[in-house]
């Protein structure tokens, strides 16, 4: 079994790290969960690290525990995790030295029915960017890597699309909570909160709320999925920011999380930027 052998190379670093005091403490995942799912765990001794493992149901990000954190920690992080860790890397949220990266490969993780999650299917980064050690699955060099097609259906389509996917949402935020990228402490969209809401928030508020958190991932998204993965009411916001990603990569370049020496392109002012024209403008640069 590939994830028998995986988990047991992972857990030989691991030890060598807790034994060694290079650590002290490595996030990974242990089975246990609903359905199967493994779920995040904390081995803070050698002997924990047999309770770690490694499958195709380790689809919750780790990484966002370890933001903020000013001690040194180990995490074993899938593609998605460790892109996650350069931008927290490039945002100054986390010391490079205060984390020890495991690596690991990934072709892919599913739900309890088998079917892929969210953001699997188009991922297009199956080894980690960025690590300390690195744990390979041979699976990966196989993989048929097929960029995925543009949803851009034109002006009107994309609006009334926006418009059906608006109407079910109910703004429990769950999709902000689930985000790694939302970590201010207070939200854009709380801050003109009053008193009290109605019964029924209008279409106006969802959609501020959705276009501005989309505008503050500009860039920075690395389409991990955990935000169409966390919504109860099947909102599929995920291909908005998906457009922008892809806007943000055509233009200028840049893609989030491949490389933590690499400014990103929204935080870089240069005098030959391209000047781009929406709704039909010109393009100049």
């Amino acid at each position: 079994m590939i994830y028998e052998e995986m988990t047991n190379n992972i857990r030989s670093v691991c030890e060598k790290l807790l034994n060694s005091n290079d650590v002290e403490v490595i996030v990974a995942y242990r089975g246990g969960g609903v359905e199967g799912m493994q779920i995040p765990y904390f081995a803070k001794t050698p002997e924990d690290v047999q309770n770690i493992e490694w499958g195709d149901r380790c689809y919750q990000n780790i990484a966002p525990y370890v933001h903020g954190l000013s001690k040194k920690v180990g995490i074993l992080a899938k593609p998605c995790d460790a892109r996650i860790l350069t931008q927290y890397i490039t945002e100054q949220q986390i010391k490079r030295d205060d984390v020890y990266i495991i690596g690991v490969d990934c072709v892919g993780m599913v739900d309890e029915n088998g079917d892929p999650r969210p953001g699997c299917p188009d991922c297009m980064v199956r080894k980690p960017p960025i690590y300390d050690e690195y744990i390979k699955d041979d699976r990966v060099d196989s993989l048929d890597l097929s960029p995925p097609a543009s949803e851009d259906g034109g002006l009107e389509a994309n609006f009334e699309r926006f418009r059906k996917e608006i109407d079910k949402c109910i703004m429990c935020y769950a999709c902000r909570q689930a985000c790694y990228g939302c970590y201010c402490k207070t939200c854009f969209i709380d801050r003109d909160l009053p008193d009290w809401q109605p019964a029924e928030i209008d279409a106006g508020t969802k959609m501020t709320f959705h276009m501005g958190r989309t505008m503050h991932l500009a860039g920075r998204c690395v389409e991990c999925g955990a935000c169409e993965a966390s919504c109860e009411s099947g909102v599929n916001v995920r291909y908005i920011i998906k457009e922008v990603t892809k806007f943000i990569e055509d233009e200028y370049g840049y893609s989030a999380g491949m490389d933590p020496e690499q400014v990103p392109a929204l935080l870089v002012n240069k005098f030959d930027d391209r000047e781009v024209g929406f709704l039909g403008g010109e393009t100049h640069g």
